[in-house]
């Protein structure tokens, strides 16, 4: 019986609508954020943990770091709730059935069970890149979106690694605990692809690992995991190629050091074993290599949009502090003829930026670069460590340009803290934060050519990653860390796309495209490099999208005149940011990659240089709207409350809002 009824409403915003199964870390229902009007997965955490403060306190020390895991594959948690009688978690709802309703129908074949593979390898290997592991993989946290995309959801209660952790007995069976859960011992991702492993063996064989229907209690689903061998799929399922039956069965190994180590090892050694290779297999189920999950969704009651709706204006931190500074500001009875728009040259291609002239503020004593010696001194190697997690993100870089040089300048989210951070006789733009947050990367000519920099913030030492490779512009990190891509001209060639590794080493060329290439921006999965490249009208470009290997370009803008010159990758992988119109009227559209459709966020003002949060709530941007002055501004992801956040006589723009 669950212990929520539908139209309940907690914390007077959350509203019970359905009873949707039980979970591993309690009664999963949908409910709807009567704010947005938005639907939520609500879980109810059971009294085992509900009434444990030291559980509660280590759920809540871990809520905030949680919060900002984002991938395209992994559902959104948005936080560990509490009322005087309840404690509950939010996540995001996938609109779709779970695997539970595919284990249902009947057995996969190999290539289609390959797809899953792919898809929760991905989001298992994002969270141990953090340092977490799931545990508590089961198919009611494995969710299919009406489009075929796969999800894993349930990060809420996810684990550092190495930890000892005494599970309480719940209701839910432990049919896809790894052995050593079961026995305290200290815990690797090799427990997560045991779990992993025995959804595999369900899919493949329709079984249990045991070769029959799960055994009912838990001291025989113990017994099982520490004791049975379990029977080779492919004797269950002859079509399955008997070294995938293998593979499945050495990432069920008892002992967690002699399976598969890593979730790449394990995908990589099931596609080849089905005669893929890794880039072959499907990023979301399709009826031609998924036909199984293809007949549910077609039967599926998909639930209808959520209505429109406006949130009340005090439900968000982050707009309360917005709107205070907004309100601190010059009120202004008109709005001036915005004629005038600041053109930067850059290496023969020109970029356009517009801006709102407000009241000028003080601005803190600059904070200087060190001098930079000509020699070339790479950095240490850049280990990617988990990201600051301040709710949407904590601080914004940006150029800011003071008198006849471009200069950078960073800002916190809510407007305070603006600080400029070089003074130099020379120009430095395209600031972005490495993954980790620790460091900042930016252009700059101030040894000649334009080459790349790294800042390190807590050294506060400058690192030269580039030299004498041309002149270098629009650097982005990929999500690992590991590499850099930008946009590279050697001599009069034309601009193209080049990478590098984070440590300055192996520069090279990734694509030379058919004309100018002005931005790059890296896919969240690191998988794809999205590009802005000329059409051959001046100041005018198209959207296209690559894979990371400079191999199969399509293009995904449609029906917009007068791209321009910079692009920003949602936080889940489903959009980007561009700007398009005419000169001096350019608007902030997002454009779906899948589709190539897109919306337009703002209406006036000559708008440029987007960028997310890292949770993807929201959006900061340049604009022009007033008086010829170059301002950033911040608005929700749907456009709506659009709120100034710097205030200075001489240009912002191009900001990043990274951590």
């Amino acid at each position: 019986m669950p212990s929520l009824s539908s139209g309940q409403t907690l914390l007077n915003q959350y509203q019970i609508e359905k009873y949707i199964t039980l979970t591993p870390l309690g009664e999963l229902y949908r409910a709807t954020d009567t704010r947005s009007n938005k639907s939520l997965a609500l879980t109810l955490l059971p009294k085992t943990i509900s009434e444990n403060a030291e559980k509660l306190k280590h759920l809540e020390a871990e809520t905030a770091r949680l919060r900002g895991i984002s991938h395209p594959n992994i559902v959104p948690f948005l936080g560990l709730y509490q009322t005087p009688t309840t404690n509950f978690l939010l996540e995001e709802w996938i609109n779709g059935p779970s695997l539970v309703e595919i284990l249902a129908k009947k057995t996969l074949s190999a290539t289609e069970a390959l797809v899953y593979t792919k898809a929760i390898c991905a989001a298992l290997e994002a969270l141990h890149k953090q340092n977490y592991l799931h545990l508590n993989l089961v198919p009611e946290f494995i969710h299919i979106n009406k489009r075929g995309e796969i999800f894993l959801s349930g990060i809420g209660a996810a684990q550092q690694a190495n930890a000892v952790i005494e599970y309480p007995h719940g209701k839910y069976p432990r049919l896809y605990f790894s052995p050593e859960q079961f026995t305290d011992q200290r815990l690797t991702p090799a427990s997560d692809i045991y779990s992993l492993a025995v959804i595999l063996y369900e899919l493949v064989t329709g079984a249990w690992i045991n070769g029959k229907p799960a055994p009912k209690t838990n001291a025989e689903i113990k017994k099982a995991h520490l004791d049975l061998t379990p029977p080779t799929p492919i004797s269950l399922n002859k079509d399955i190629p008997d070294h995938f039956s293998r593979m499945i069965l050495w990432a069920l190994r008892k002992k967690p050091e002699s399976r598969l180590k890593t979730t790449t090892e394990l995908l990589s050694s099931l596609a080849l074993a089905a005669q893929f290779s890794v880039d072959e297999v499907p990023l979301r189920a399709d009826p031609k290599t998924a036909p199984v999950t293809s007949a549910v969704l077609e039967g599926w009651d998909f639930l209808p949009p959520p209505k429109p709706n406006i949130i009340a204006e005090d439900s968000l931190p982050l707009e309360d502090r917005l709107t205070a500074i907004a309100q601190q500001k010059k009120q202004r009875s008109g709005m001036g003829i915005m004629t005038a728009f600041v053109v930067i040259l850059i290496l023969g291609f020109i970029s356009l930026f517009w801006f709102v002239r407000p009241e000028q503020i003080v601005v803190p004593t600059p904070v200087q670069f060190t001098p930079f010696a000509v020699d070339f001194t790479p950095p240490p190697t850049f280990t990617p460590i988990p990201r600051p997690t301040d709710q949407h993100g904590g601080r914004i870089a940006f150029t800011c340009t003071r008198g006849d040089y471009n200069q950078l300048c960073i800002v916190n989210r809510d407007g305070s803290g603006y600080t400029q951070l070089s003074d130099m006789e020379a120009s430095s733009y395209y600031p972005t934060f490495t993954p980790d947050g620790s460091s900042l990367l930016f252009s700059s000519n101030r040894n000649g050519a334009f080459d790349l920099y790294l800042l390190r913030f807590g050294e506060k030492q400058l690192f030269q990653l580039t030299q004498n490779v041309g002149n270098v512009v629009s650097p982005d990190y990929s999500p690992n860390g590991q590499k850099i891509a930008f946009v590279n001209q050697v001599g009069d060639g034309l601009p193209a796309i080049w990478s590098v590794n984070s440590d300055g080493l192996n520069p090279h060329l990734v694509y030379a495209g058919a004309d100018e290439i002005v931005a790059v921006t890296w896919s969240p999965n690191g998988e794809q490099i999205a590009y802005a490249m000329s059409i051959g009208v001046p100041l005018e470009y198209e959207i296209f999208i690559m894979n990371a290997d400079g191999k199969n370009h399509r293009q995904v803008s449609q029906g917009l005149n007068g791209i321009g010159g910079s692009l920003d990758w949602s936080p889940d992988g489903k959009s980007l940011l561009i700007y398009a119109g005419p000169v001096g009227d350019k608007d902030i559209y997002s454009i779906d990659i899948a589709t190539g459709n897109y919306v337009q966020l703002t209406d006036g003002g000559n708008n440029a240089g987007a960028s997310y949060s890292p949770d993807g709530l929201y959006i900061v941007f340049n604009s022009l709207r007033n008086d010829d002055q170059a301002d950033l501004y911040i608005m929700r992801v749907d456009g709506s409350n659009q709120v100034q956040l710097t205030n200075h006589p001489e240009p912002d723009w191009g900001p990043r809002w990274v951590e």
